[in-house]
Parts: structure tokens; sequence; C-alpha cells
């Protein structure tokens, strides 16, 4: 399992210094908004499900499902290391946005959001990072990386697409109390679906022929 990450992380290198200078850059972008600390941890669990992607991107390339299989390695562990990975860019991502944005909000502080509404907003926005990488995984085994790019934006185009409707049709959204629920009942959710969710990958990848 520690050679399938350090594989994953080895390839991620070089796109990794592309995302530490988007990552500075958006450090300077955020700053100028409402609440930096939401949009940037919002942002940076993006980057984590693109580094994730283009791990795939890059074993495809390599033909490594090919001959990673001819290695000790079973099909249960090469879906797992995926799913490890995902949820190390995942935690990764959520820890340097919490940094960075309490810097900027040390600088520009925001009204009534402070530590424990910031450690909310990390904790929903991770939850959700991980929720969205429990439906985007199978599809990645499933499909392949090409065709999950499509999916991937209806992903987010969905709840975009609802909000706005709902405004459209008049539909009040939920009162801050009722949000405030869901938001404790979002981890729980998160990693329920994370674990559906690998069960779904590791049977698809099992009875893939390679």
């Amino acid at each position: 399992m520690t050679g399938l990450l350090l594989k994953d992380f080895y390839s991620l290198r070089q796109y990794g210094k592309t995302m530490l200078f988007m990552l500075v850059f958006f450090a300077f972008l955020s700053a100028g908004m409402d609440n930096p600390a939401s949009f940037f941890e919002g942002f940076m669990i993006i980057m984590s499900m693109m580094m994730a992607i283009y791990s795939f991107s890059y074993d495809n390339l390599a033909k490594w499902d090919r001959f990673g299989l001819s290695l000790p390695v079973t099909r249960t562990e090469v879906v797992a290391g995926k799913y490890l990975l995902s949820l190390i860019l995942c935690m990764l991502g959520g820890i340097l946005a919490f940094l960075l944005s309490s810097v900027i909000l040390t600088f520009r502080p925001v009204e009534d959001f402070g530590l424990k509404e910031h450690l909310y907003s990390l904790v929903g926005v991770s939850a959700i990072g991980i929720f969205l990488f429990s439906i985007l995984l199978p599809l990645i085994f499933k499909f392949g990386v090409e065709k999950s790019r499509l999916f991937l934006i209806a992903i987010f185009a969905a709840p975009t697409a609802a909000v706005i409707s709902f405004g459209q049709l008049g539909i009040e959204l939920p009162s801050g109390v009722v949000l405030l629920g869901l938001l404790k009942l979002l981890p729980l959710i998160a990693v329920v679906a994370f674990l559906l969710s690998f069960l779904v990958s590791n049977r698809i990848y099992c009875s893939k022929e390679i």
C-alpha cells in the first residue's frame, strides 16, 4: 500500500508545483472577497480532486494497470490506494486552506466569523469534498478518466443549478438552524458514502478486464 501511494505522489510532483503557484495566486485573490476562508477551502478541495484525477491519467498514459497487476498487489489494494490517496489529498488541501485563510483573516477579519465558524466551514467543506470523491471515484473506475471529466462538471453544476432554480421558483432555502444540523451530520454522511463508494469501486475494478 505504501508503494502504491509513493508511486502516485511521485507522479504528481510536477503537478504539485503548478498547484503551489495556483495556491498563492488564489490566496491573494480570496483576500478581496467577503469571506476568503470558505472560498479558499472550497478551491483547495477542487484542486485535490483534480490531483486525484491526474493520478489516474498518469496511470493510463503509463499503462500502469497491466504492469501493476503483474506485481504481488491485489486489485482491492489498488482501489484502496486510490481512495487513501484521495482522502490524504482532501485532508491536506483542507489543512493548507485553513492555515492560509487564517493568516488572511488575521489581517482582514470577517464580522461574526471567528475560530468556531472557521472550523465549521473547514469540516463542512472537507466533508463535501469526501462526498464528491465518493461519487467521482466509482465513475472513473467504471468509465475511465476522460469520460469522468464530464461527470465532474455535472457534479459541480447540479448543486449550483438547484440553488438557482429554488430562487426562481420562490422556494425558500433551509433556515440557519437546519443548515447547522445538516453541517453536523455531513461528516457521518461523508464517511458512510466513502465506505460504500469503495465497495462499489472495488467490485467494478475486480470484475474489469485490464
